[in-house]
């Protein structure tokens, strides 16, 4: 694997908070739901990339039964910041 690829994979889901649009007080803006995806068929990975590809800082969580089953068998919740959960809505509903 070359340097270049190590180093985007090392650093890959560390410049979340940088990404993250801040408030008037210069505070990370609160996480919001958008969708509870399934992990079995790597559709919330799928939306992650979406997101990201049109700039849109998102992340993933929850794992009941991740450590039985080895992905979350009751899917994980897609997060985004409140002001850009209007236009990830309608993302994912034209995707």
């Amino acid at each position: 694997m070359s340097e270049q690829a190590k180093d985007f994979w090392a650093r890959a889901e560390h410049d979340l908070p940088e990404r993250w649009p801040k408030d008037a007080d210069d505070r990370p803006e609160q996480a919001v739901k958008l969708a509870l995806q399934s992990e079995l068929d790597c559709m919330a990975d799928i939306t992650l990339s979406m997101l990201a590809g049109y700039g849109i800082p998102a992340f993933k969580s929850g794992s009941l039964g991740k450590v039985i089953f080895g992905f979350a068998g009751q899917g994980v919740e897609i997060y985004v910041p409140a002001s850009r959960l209007e236009e990830a809505r309608e993302l994912l509903d034209n995707a």
